[in-house]
């Protein structure tokens, strides 16, 4: 029992750090979390590890929604740029 936890917590912190590197320059391929099939009540001794785990989760939400309203803002700044105008030709000599 102790071991799938233990394989959870490492999958879930494997992916906190994937996705706390798209904060430093880094690219991040981060697959899309399906919550996997545990026996409840989860082992006592790992229950400090998951909690750390939920702190840094809400930790990296907060500087992603940071960052996400820094960009927000940044091109909101941005001159808007007029629509290119289309010019049709038709070739009538082919």
């Amino acid at each position: 029992m102790t071991d799938t936890w233990e394989r959870a917590l490492a999958d879930c912190e494997g992916r906190l750090d994937r996705a706390a590197a798209t904060l430093t320059g880094g690219t991040s391929d981060v697959d899309p979390f399906s919550a996997p099939a545990l026996p409840i009540p989860m082992p006592a001794a790992l229950v400090d590890h998951a909690r750390e785990l939920v702190r840094r989760g809400e930790a990296l939400e907060e500087r992603l929604t940071g960052e996400q309203d820094r960009i927000r803002a940044e091109l909101r700044r941005l001159p808007r740029m007029p629509r290119a105008a289309r010019q049709s030709h038709f070739d009538t000599k082919a």
